[in-house]
């Protein structure tokens, strides 16, 4: 048991290196960003015309090109990071020759651009920015240096070198994302006036004002025209993403697009409400889709793949609930369209049949968009999905956790019980901060939730297998009794009490952090008029949740010992099942484990996803059981 007492602060650490290791990287790109992004703005202030017109501004472009190549350096080894690497090289390079101003900011477009697509996107705003509050902020924190407007004429300002930035000097709008924006508020500039806000200003406020300011250069004419063509150009909805408008600047999307979407970006940087709409998991679905097909074309395979996970765990798997609500049939069509994409590009298939599957699932989106559509969820849609996102994601803990304390009341061990009710609330303590931090301080993408949820989902299914097959050989009823009766409270030793603790850790952990991002998801597809229906779904998801907790405590009290221990291994053994193919599915999503696609429907009440990896997995789990349990017979009837 030596090993098993260890496992709680095992999985503690496993979960924590996650979580640093993605604040880490997420640190690490942004302040890439912010240095490249200082370079392409500032660089006319160090050299025109091939000479040095400030030595101090020109060793700071000369210390900030060698930062970020070394910054670089440090990277990921991923596919894309020589590329990035050379173009960081060319920039010091161009930096050492003097070169024009034009080829600076060439360079340091393409940069950001190889930073944002090599690496995703470490840092996007969580809600709406609130402008009218941004408005404010400015004035309080930022208008003494940069002037009322922001035309960097502000009395604060005029003795400080380098001069405060004009946000209306449409050659600096047109290099600046709003990502070097947010990171320049929140972390300064070493060496100039600009301070860091970080410990001053929430996240929230820090990106209202890079809204706010980011958006001081666009015109009242050219925000209408962006309004017009988000709503008349084909296409340019989907183009335009969250993270589209986060990670690149109005000349990378000229670029890339073309004029309209760089009215599109104006707009959407004074309006960024319209990011925020109910259909933004649908966007992001349709645009990840259209990329994994560009991605497969262009032979980059394992990108491909990528892109495709995320279309479904960044996009889709966020409003299924919602859309089940509405029509269970096409919420199942379009999960099996999602399924024939990734199986598509996992089997190598010719260009022609991933573009047809995935014109297939943007089909699906269109309609799902349209189920969704209008002013959000009825009042019965949200009361729907609210009560089965809670009593879906709860049920499998609450029979785990109520089958270990049933197990213990009946065995006398108060001790056990205390050890098992610290283990679940610890989870929901942990649940609660962990999303915390990843609304905060941590990008969690879906990848990573999934990856989170399998590890989380083995270790259970591991553990549960143990003590399910640990109960059913201690079955004999009499045996037990005499046990129980002479040592009580001591009848669990240490590693067994630690090892149930474990257990109700893991099970409730593994489904909090995901039912929360599930409510926040829901909340933007209602309205103030239904948000209450969204509580009433809750509650009531809560109160069926004790029904059945107090069912097992009843009927578990009321059973004899022997028979209730071979109940509860029974129903431990069979979750332990469950649980290791969601584990497995959960790792295949995350990319970690591949998966070969079968021709069965998903089962998911018994954790039954159509990969072979998982079928076999789950075969050989229930095999193992059922020798498991013919040997605790046996050893029972001889005993």
């Amino acid at each position: 048991m030596v090993l098993i007492e260890r496992r709680p602060l095992g999985v503690f650490l496993l979960l924590c290196f996650f979580m640093l290791t993605a604040t880490a990287r997420a640190a690490d790109q942004t302040a890439l960003v912010q240095l490249v992004e200082y370079v392409g703005a500032d660089y006319v202030n160090a050299v025109q015309d091939g000479e040095i017109v400030s030595e101090a501004e020109y060793a700071e472009m000369d210390e900030f090109t060698r930062l970020l190549s070394e910054g670089i350096a440090t990277l990921d080894d991923v596919e894309g990071k020589q590329r990035l690497a050379d173009q960081a090289q060319q920039l010091e390079a161009a930096v050492d020759d003097k070169a024009p101003e034009a080829r600076i900011q060439e360079l340091a477009q393409k940069i950001r651009g190889t930073l944002v697509t090599v690496y995703g996107l470490p840092v996007i705003p969580k809600t709406a920015p609130d402008m009218e509050k941004a408005a404010q902020l400015y004035q309080t924190h930022c208008a003494a240096c940069h002037g009322d407007e922001g035309r960097g004429d502000g009395p604060a300002g005029a003795a400080l070198e380098p001069a405060p930035t004009d946000f209306h000097e449409r050659a600096r709008y047109m290099g600046r994302s709003m990502l070097g924006l947010y990171t320049t508020i929140t972390g300064g500039v070493d060496g100039t006036g600009m301070a860091a806000y970080d410990d001053q200003l929430s996240e929230a406020e820090r990106w209202a004002l890079a809204f706010y300011v980011g958006g001081k250069a666009v015109s009242d004419q050219e925000a209408d025209a962006g309004e017009q063509a988000l709503r008349g150009t084909p296409g340019l909805k989907a183009d335009m993403t969250l993270d589209t408008v986060i990670g690149k600047a109005p000349a990378d999307v000229r670029d890339e697009i073309g004029k309209p979407a760089v009215q599109a970006m104006g707009y959407l940087r004074r309006n960024p409400e319209a990011l925020f709409s109910q259909n933004r998991f649908i966007e992001i679905s349709d645009a990840k889709l259209g990329e994994a097909a560009g991605l497969y074309a262009d032979g980059d395979r394992a990108a491909a793949r990528a892109a495709a996970l995320s279309a479904y765990l960044d996009g889709f798997e966020m409003i299924e609930q919602q859309l089940a609500a509405v029509d269970g049939d096409l919420m199942r069509a379009t999960e099996r369209r999602f399924m024939a994409v990734r199986q598509a590009i996992e089997q190598g298939e010719e260009p022609a049949t991933v573009d047809a599957r995935v014109a297939e699932a943007r089909d699906s989106l269109a309609a799902a968009e349209d189920a969704l559509g209008g002013d959000g969820l009825s009042a019965a849609a949200t009361f729907s999905a609210s009560f089965f996102i809670l009593f879906r994601e709860g049920l499998e803990a609450l029979l785990i956790v109520a089958a270990l304390l049933t197990f213990t009341r009946k065995a006398g061990a108060r001790s056990a019980s205390r050890h098992i009710h610290f283990g679940w609330v610890a989870a929901l303590i942990a649940g609660v901060a962990t999303w915390f931090a990843a609304s905060t301080v941590i990008s969690f993408s879906g990848a990573s939730r999934e990856l989170t949820e399998g590890v989380a989902g083995l270790a259970a299914a591991a553990i549960l297998f143990y003590v399910g097959f640990w109960m059913h050989s201690n079955s004999n009823s009499q045996k037990w009794m005499g046990y129980i009766k002479s040592k009580v409270d001591n009848a669990l030793g240490a590693g067994t009490v630690w090892t149930l603790t474990l257990v109700a850790f893991i099970s409730v952990y593994r489904e909090m952090f995901e039912t929360i991002l599930f409510y926040q998801a829901l909340w933007t597809q209602v309205t103030e008029a239904t948000q209450p229906y969204l509580l009433y779904g809750l509650l009531a998801a809560l109160a069926a949740l004790a029904v059945v907790c107090v069912l097992i405590f009843r009927l578990g009290m009321r059973l004899p010992l022997g028979l209730f221990f071979k109940a509860t291994s029974l129903v431990l053994l069979v979750l332990s099942v469950i649980l290791l193919g969601k584990g497995i599915a959960a790792l295949q999503e995350a990319g970690l484990i591949n998966a070969t696609y079968i021709g069965l429907p998903t089962l998911e009440w018994i954790g039954f996803f159509p990969t072979l990896q998982g079928a076999l997995a789950q075969a050989a789990a229930v095999v193992l059981a059922v020798l498991a349990w013919w040997r605790g017979n046996r050893a029972t009837k001889a005993g």
